[in-house]
């Protein structure tokens, strides 16, 4: 397992190198100024068709690209499965967005209005339906996202100290701020009140918000 996740991991790096590698001569290529001179059809300047097959060479390419690099991600069953899951869609998205951009403007020239309307909602139409599909996977795989969070979570309350009060009568340990014990029943403290009006009070007041009595002195309600 792990020698076939290295595999296309380096089948996909290799992959990437590639893209980059076609993009980067290809740009070159069109700034040799003669590019700009030659004219294919009377319509395109040879620097825009170079330019044109390079980006079209690359999607190729990325397209093996994702292939790979969905198998190289582990199916651990967390926040990776998510990925994984979502990953085929996400990238049928995009390669749909460049390509049906970049037909387009080869295809430009050549089309009227009909044919501009005819392009456009057929490319509206693959676009939602990747979407759909993204969408779909990423409801059918949330699962282990939301595990992942839930798991997360556990691990940092256990990672963040927390305040504790043992019970006087049980023993047993429990929330600092818990009026009961929670294996006993033991009441651990009283309500704070007023000393004057006997209004309840929460910790940290400073006044009383029935009379105003500077609460420096309030006790517990059974004194």
């Amino acid at each position: 397992m792990f020698a076939s996740l290295n595999n296309a991991c380096r089948r996909a790096a290799q992959l990437f190198i590639t893209i980059l590698t076609i993009l980067i001569i290809g740009k070159l290529i069109t700034l040799v100024p003669v590019m700009h001179q030659l004219e294919l059809a009377n319509t395109f300047k040879a620097a825009e068709m170079i330019w044109f097959l390079a980006r079209l060479s690359a999607l190729l390419v990325f397209y093996f690209f994702t292939r790979y690099l969905i198998d190289a991600i582990p199916s651990n069953g967390g926040a990776l499965s998510f990925v994984k899951g979502i990953a085929e869609p996400l990238a049928a998205l995009l390669i749909v967005i460049a390509v049906q951009a970049l037909f387009w403007e080869l295809l430009t020239p050549f089309v009227n209005a009909i044919g501009r309307t005819i392009y456009h909602s057929s490319a509206i139409i693959l676009i939602v339906c990747a979407s759909v599909w993204l969408v779909l996977r990423a409801y059918r795989y949330s699962a282990y996202l939301v595990d992942t969070v839930n798991n997360l979570s556990e691990t940092l309350s256990r990672l963040i100290p927390q305040q504790k009060q043992v019970c006087a009568q049980c023993h047993t340990e429990i929330a600092a701020k818990a009026h009961f014990c929670s294996q006993c029943g033991h009441k651990t403290r009283e309500p704070r009140c007023c000393t004057e009006c006997g209004e309840a009070i929460l910790e940290g007041q400073k006044y009383c918000q029935n009379c105003g009595t500077t609460l420096g002195k309030a006790t517990g309600s059974n004194e």
